[in-house]
């Protein structure tokens, strides 16, 4: 196999045989648009591993159950509600069945939520990050969870990967330039209220120029200085500025 040719005799796995056993929501998030083949992609893996033929079945009335539905969500969306869908879902995980394969295609989505929420109900995420490379995720009944990431051969007929590392910035929309500065700058208190606390060039002038209200004082032999604050009866008087108190 040249997928096992390219990776260095690493172990080869079928993606079935990691996703399926004792899984019973598998969610499968295509990026790549293979959803025109759903049906026979998870009729495969359900052949792989329970030596049955032709059992999944896709499901296009919310009343339907079978031993392995499939949901196309895409086509689901036009006839009902994403919270039609999240019950329908959540009646499976109860019912007696073995797998519920969900299929988003991630451009098709009419809802960016219902992602995020359906993987939320999800035993296994399967995600087609590109023509390469898978993301699988899978909850264990002991509460563990375990994120890989594989390479595949998108030629052959059975999905086979190897596990490989994952590159920096694989499976991320968007990046941000490392010389970008995103520290954000001090508020200017000024703009923080309703009021205007501070002033411009001219009002700055305007204050400095102001002559502030007279204050009588008088200069003592040791350098200090008595401030006196008339009232509005005293008559101050150089000559003599006791007879001006107005005691």
């Amino acid at each position: 196999m040249a997928l096992y040719r390219r990776n260095n005799h690493k172990r080869v796995d079928l993606l079935s045989s990691l996703a399926l056993p004792q899984q019973k929501v598998i969610v499968i998030v295509d990026k790549l648009g293979f959803e025109p083949n759903a049906t026979t992609i998870v009729t495969g893996w359900v052949n792989e591993q329970k030596s049955k033929e032709g059992l999944p079945q896709e499901i296009a009335n919310l009343e339907q159950f079978s031993e392995y539905p499939l949901l196309v969500v895409s086509r689901l969306e036009r006839r009902y509600t994403p919270s039609q869908l999240f019950r329908y879902i959540a009646k499976c995980k109860k019912h007696n069945l073995t797998h519920l394969f969900v299929w988003i295609a991630v451009a098709k989505l009419q809802h960016s939520f219902v992602l995020p929420y359906i993987e939320h109900m999800a035993d296994t995420v399967i995600t087609f990050e590109d023509r390469e490379h898978i993301a699988l995720l899978v909850k264990k009944s002991t509460g563990a969870i375990t994120n890989r990431y594989y390479q595949f051969d998108p030629s052959q007929d059975q999905i086979a990967v190897v596990e490989v590392k994952r590159s920096t910035g694989a499976g991320k929309t968007a990046t941000t330039p490392a010389a970008l500065d995103t520290t954000t700058p001090a508020p200017n208190p000024a703009t923080l209220g309703t009021f205007k606390i501070d002033l411009c060039e001219e009002e700055m002038a305007a204050r400095n120029a102001l002559t502030l209200p007279f204050e009588f004082y008088k200069n003592t032999p040791d350098g200090g200085k008595i401030l006196y604050h008339p009232d509005a009866e005293d008559d101050l008087d150089e000559e003599d500025p006791d007879d001006d108190l107005l005691i």
